[in-house]
């Protein structure tokens, strides 16, 4: 068998996966909308997040779709679709472990997610250097926390001595509050996940 043959062989072969897989997932998003289980975000096209889905698995470097079961691609794509991201977005990624496929939630994914239904209307996130001047403190009455002094300069910046970080983020509802950990914390929560 000639080199095409085989190159064309494969192609078929990956259009069929890409087909039945197709085919699965849309059967049973169809099914979920039906029965009232699943609610399509309305600025989300299902169609657009497969095909792009298949941009991103189709990639000749990763081979995916050859590597991993036909169920465990089905079952990251419908997670894909539940959770109404998109990987062109880079708001999800698929990472394979042996043969099964698993579609992890990026944060730009979270971020988005929190914006649809979580009321998340801005979220900014911020680092702490060495040399920073930074305060903050809690309202004794709400327990929230507000950032009272951030002041940073171009050596503070570029020493590259990470002491902590913070995130700013705003509800719909006008709620504002800061998440503050030091680099210790960051540090365990990485291990953690």
């Amino acid at each position: 068998m000639s080199a095409q043959n085989t190159t064309a062989t494969a192609v078929a072969a990956t259009e069929n996966v890409k087909k039945d897989i197709s085919v699965q997932v849309l059967s049973k998003i169809d099914s979920f909308e039906k029965s009232g289980e699943l609610k399509l975000p309305k600025d989300y096209n299902v169609e657009n997040a497969l095909k792009s889905a298949y941009i991103v698995l189709s990639d000749p470097k990763n081979n995916i779709l050859a590597k991993c079961s036909t169920s465990s691609i089905a079952e990251a794509l419908l997670k894909m679709v539940v959770y109404g991201v998109s990987p062109i977005k880079k708001q999800c990624y698929f990472i394979p472990y042996g043969d099964k496929l698993e579609c992890s939630i990026s944060y730009a994914g979270n971020i988005a997610i929190a914006k649809r239904y979580g009321k998340l209307k801005s979220i900014k996130g911020n680092a702490i250097f060495e040399g920073d001047t930074f305060e903050f403190e809690v309202d004794n009455t709400t327990g929230r926390r507000k950032v009272v002094n951030h002041k940073q300069t171009l050596e503070s910046v570029g020493s590259n001595k990470l002491k902590g970080a913070y995130a700013v983020y705003e509800l719909t509802d006008g709620t504002i509050d800061v998440e503050v950990m030091s680099i210790t914390q960051i540090q365990i929560r990485q291990t953690q996940c």
